[in-house]
């Protein structure tokens, strides 16, 4: 990543190329996620989320203890953890949601339509272009600030989209709810919830980058 329009050291670059890494299996696991919900369930799909949010968690540990053991990003340090943790917390909110569908073996027919909906379809479509566009944001960095601040608009809105769409997600859920077990409804709400964080911490790891920017970052 060249990032000379910004007053950056090297070793401060060689860390942000590796949050670059971390998001990549970020997005790996938000896109098993949506495998995992297309599918129904899948015990190596579970696998391949966890697996990818543990190989994130590790990445973020080291970025962490290297900027821990150095004079890095002055007055940006504490904005370069929090753009690091927000990014973690995708990562999480992928397994938690994958547990959430997977953690009582087989769905009903109620259920797996549910997952198969038109609405839930274009929701996960959503959150995974939130995590997309936080990429295309971080590599944005590379060539302008006027660049990274219209990416930093495309996060808004795919979070916002994604917002509206589990409104409806929820009143679909309850509409049909007396045709689920009512451990069913509650798995497929929470679910939906943890899901909904993925788009959250998008849009926070993108406000972490405006401020970052407001204070002559870019």
């Amino acid at each position: 990543m060249n990032l000379s329009w910004l007053p950056l050291a090297k070793k401060e670059r060689e860390i942000l190329e590796g949050i670059e890494l971390h998001l990549m299996k970020v997005e790996e696991a938000v896109n098993y996620l949506v495998e995992l919900v297309k599918n129904g369930n899948g015990n190596q799909i579970v696998e391949k989320i966890i697996k990818a949010e543990t190989e994130a968690d590790d990445i973020h540990r080291q970025l962490s203890l290297k900027i821990a053991e150095g004079a890095f990003f002055g007055g940006i340090r504490e904005d370069i953890l929090n753009l690091m943790e927000e990014i973690d917390n995708i990562a999480d909110s992928a397994k938690d949601s994958a547990r959430f569908i997977h953690m009582r073996g087989d769905m009903s027919k109620q259920a797996l339509y549910f997952l198969s909906s038109e609405t839930m379809s274009s929701f996960l479509s959503e959150l995974r272009e939130s995590v997309k566009s936080l990429s295309e944001l971080i590599r944005s960095l590379e060539v302008s600030r006027k660049e990274a601040l219209s990416r930093i608009h495309k996060v808004e809105e795919n979070e916002e989209r994604a917002d509206t769409l589990k409104d409806t997600l929820l009143r679909e859920l309850f509409s049909i709810s007396s045709a689920m077990d009512p451990l069913t409804v509650i798995q497929l709400r929470d679910f939906i919830f943890s899901s909904d964080n993925i788009a959250d911490s998008a849009e926070d790891a993108s406000d972490v980058i405006l401020v970052m920017i407001a204070k002559g970052y870019g």
